[in-house]
């Protein structure tokens, strides 16, 4: 049978099941069960693949379930006492985030932009982080959700800094390759601006 791909768009870690949004628009039941073992929990945004069949009421579930970027459970090495794959420390996002906000108050500091600037850019990244947190925690609930295109429009004016901070802290929009494509770019552009600021290319009146 056909792998399918989707979005696990709601999970309830104590009962062990939620439900995925196929990217075909169908909605399915998945059950802790039928997830391939991970080191880490399940967590609604997760980008999946499966299976569609049917659960124990005889309705339409998700089976042979795989999350997208998620380490197996080597239990061998469980047994040997090897400790389990840590969890992810200090990674590109949050190197580039601080880089992105460093080159706003140096910017700043030798006197090629206001000080407006950098004040923008901390303002605009907790308005970032506050939004995806929002749709973090509206994709659990299973409630309305903000969309991409508005996520990545807060990013674009400025709170790109802290949009990529929520992405690492909250493990949200980290699977989808199409949103990391654009975040990325939004990102390179960013750095671009503010390096050719600081190095006097152009000025900001």
């Amino acid at each position: 049978m056909a792998r399918q791909h989707g979005e696990l768009v709601q999970w309830n870690d104590e009962r062990g099941f939620g439900f995925i949004a196929g990217d075909d628009g169908e909605r399915s039941f998945v059950h802790i069960s039928d997830i391939g073992r991970i080191a880490t929990r399940p967590r609604a945004g997760d980008r999946v693949s499966f299976t569609l069949g049917r659960g124990s009421d005889g309705r339409p579930a998700a089976k042979e379930v795989r999350i997208a970027g998620a380490n197996p459970l080597n239990l061998e090495a469980r047994r040997r006492g090897a400790p389990a794959p840590a969890a992810p420390g200090i990674g590109g996002r949050w190197v580039t985030a601080g880089f992105i906000v460093l080159l706003a108050l140096v910017d700043w500091l030798v006197g090629r932009a206001p000080v407006w600037l950098p004040v923008v850019y901390l303002v605009l990244g907790l308005v970032s982080i506050a939004v995806y947190w929002f749709d973090k925690r509206a994709a659990e609930a299973d409630r309305w959700r903000v969309s991409e295109k508005s996520l990545h429009l807060i990013d674009a004016i400025g709170g790109i800094a802290g949009g990529l901070l929520a992405q690492q802290l909250l493990r949200h929009k980290t699977s989808k390759q199409s949103f990391i494509v654009v975040t990325v770019l939004i990102a390179v552009a960013h750095v671009a601006v503010l390096a050719s600021l600081g190095l006097g290319l152009w000025e900001l009146r």
